[in-house]
């Protein structure tokens, strides 16, 4: 897979590209984070790793360079979402929204092809049944 940059922009919902949607809120939120970085970060890089009874969770990572066969969606000028290459076929058609839950607030992936998870929620699974 080669780095590919997409643009998109609206005023509501930022980055219906290759299938994955990221709010405004959303995005508000990475990059007010991504500012606080010393040195700021442009981007969010998000992959999977093995982990928790189910069999996977997500990594999200504030990075200022994409890996070498990461998926590049520019979302604005200056901040983009990196999807690692073996991360990029489970997340496509996922959201990327900021949710208030009581007084904390969160980055929440809704992700369409996760066919459950375990009880605490640490891990996801795809396909038929846990890994």
């Amino acid at each position: 897979m080669n780095n590919k940059v997409e643009q998109y922009q609206t005023e509501t919902v930022l980055g219906v590209i290759g299938r994955l949607t990221v709010t405004a809120k959303a995005l508000t939120h990475l990059q007010r984070q991504a500012a606080k970085l010393t040195p700021p970060s442009i981007a969010l890089r998000i992959g999977m790793k093995k982990a928790g009874c189910s069999g996977v969770k997500y990594t999200l990572d504030y990075v200022s360079n994409a890996e070498k066969d990461d998926e590049v969606i520019a979302i604005t000028p200056d901040f983009s979402i990196f999807v690692a290459a073996t991360a990029w076929p489970y997340v496509q058609g996922s959201v990327i929204d900021y949710v208030q839950e009581g007084v904390n607030g969160r980055l929440k992936l809704n992700n369409p092809n996760e066919t459950g998870g375990c009880g605490c929620g640490e891990s996801v699974y795809f396909g038929d049944e846990p890994h």
